[in-house]
């Protein structure tokens, strides 16, 4: 090897370790750069944690004052009863023991008479506070709560000194204690019944005025439904399941119908197949031009196409029943005004086209031959009266031949 090559070989061994040590530097600044951007972004995490813990804290001592004033603001009724309680039961029990030991007593029996007296009060004043919240009757811890505090404004205006009106504030500031803490339980005894709704207080009075109507209207059914909830467990049987299985129980029928309604039913039916039968209608066209009046239905409520509003039937017949050939055939302008509610148009030689010929068939088919304008109209052929008469005519022609 030449000194020439030798001294290259040796430039290039220096240059590749100096590209190798920039190489290494510029790797240690890119791990010091992401380990900075680590600790920064470690920062800035810690400090957005801190601030949503702050907002939390603030947000919790909001809710805790909210609370706090709240509680203040639903006992503040219960404050002001506790302060002028205080104040009505000091000059009253005052009173109560100058009165006792000026009768005589010793003071040790007076101060106990005078705190029975007041201690009964609460006691009782209480324990109906308690039976009220949990549903029973009050009206024995009433009675001793004001019978106790009468003894006591008895004792103070009996024996009250000075002025007579002072006897009637000293008979007051007897009651007052007790008459505050039943200020109070009458106004709580208000908001809890003004917090149902409107809506909710209707639906319970229409409620209970059903159930008076069904034990006025139904009374053997009543009974028995009583019965069927009474042997469930309590909120175990749907009270509407249990009426229609006291009806059925009483009436063996379903709700509403009793066995007169159903005799009434039957001798109704009777009636009608009575007179389809004298009208010379089969049973089955009857059927059918039953169901086209009730498809084909007046948009006034009427009881039928050709129905009259003198109370006629869906064909024109009475509504007990009675009808004739005439009354079933009934046709005309009136009936077409009243199922239409305007006038025809006339349309003479007006050619009668092959779907409104089907249709005619079909209704001549049904009505065995008895087709009119009125069941074309029904069956929805439009068109004219002098056209219907004359599809009518050559529908009735085509049978004949």
């Amino acid at each position: 090897m030449s000194l020439t090559d030798y001294y290259e070989e040796k430039r290039k061994d220096k240059a590749a370790d100096r590209a190798e040590s920039r190489l290494d530097r510029q790797l240690e600044r890119e791990e010091r750069r992401k380990d900075a951007d680590a600790r920064d972004e470690k920062v800035r995490r810690d400090r957005r944690e801190a601030k949503r813990e702050r907002d939390r804290n603030k947000d919790k001592r909001k809710a805790a004052r909210r609370q706090a004033y709240e509680k203040i603001l639903k006992e503040f009724d219960t404050a002001g009863a506790l302060v002028a309680m205080v104040c009505s039961i000091v000059p009253a029990l005052y009173f109560q023991l100058k009165a006792l030991s000026g009768a005589g007593l010793l003071l040790i029996i007076a101060v106990c008479l005078a705190v029975m007296l007041e201690s009964g009060a609460w006691v009782a004043t209480v324990a109906g506070e308690r039976a009220k919240r949990e549903g029973r009757p009050t009206w024995p811890f009433r009675l001793a709560m004001w019978g106790c505090a009468s003894f006591a404004a008895f004792i103070n205006y009996s024996h009250a000194p000075g002025e007579p009106w002072l006897a009637w504030v000293l008979a007051a500031s007897s009651y007052g204690g007790v008459f505050f803490w039943e200020l109070r339980g009458w106004g709580r005894h208000s908001k809890a019944k003004t917090a149902r709704s409107k809506a909710q207080r209707r639906t319970e009075r229409a409620r209970a005025r059903h159930d008076r109507k069904r034990r006025r209207h139904f009374p053997k059914v009543y009974k028995r439904y009583r019965d069927i909830i009474a042997a469930h467990p309590y909120g175990t049987v749907d009270q509407e399941a249990a009426w229609a299985n006291a009806w059925r129980d009483v009436y063996g029928d379903e709700i509403g119908v009793t066995p007169k309604v159903r005799a009434g039913r039957i001798a109704a039916a009777q009636a009608l197949g009575t007179a389809v039968e004298q009208a010379g209608v089969s049973r089955e066209a009857a059927a059918v031009e039953l169901l086209l009046a009730d498809v084909f239905r007046d948009d006034d409520g009427g009881d039928g196409p050709a129905g009259d509003p003198s109370g006629k039937g869906p064909n024109g017949s009475p509504t007990d029943g009675r009808t004739n050939a005439k009354t079933l055939g009934r046709k005309g302008k009136k009936a077409f005004r009243r199922l239409t509610g305007r006038k025809a148009p006339k349309t003479p030689g007006r050619p009668l086209t092959p779907e409104h010929i089907a249709k005619a068939r079909k209704v001549a088919d049904a009505f065995d031959g008895a087709v009119s304008v009125n069941k074309l109209r029904q069956a929805g052929v439009g068109g004219s009266t002098e056209y219907l008469m004359r599809l009518r005519d050559h529908v009735k022609d085509e049978g004949k031949s």
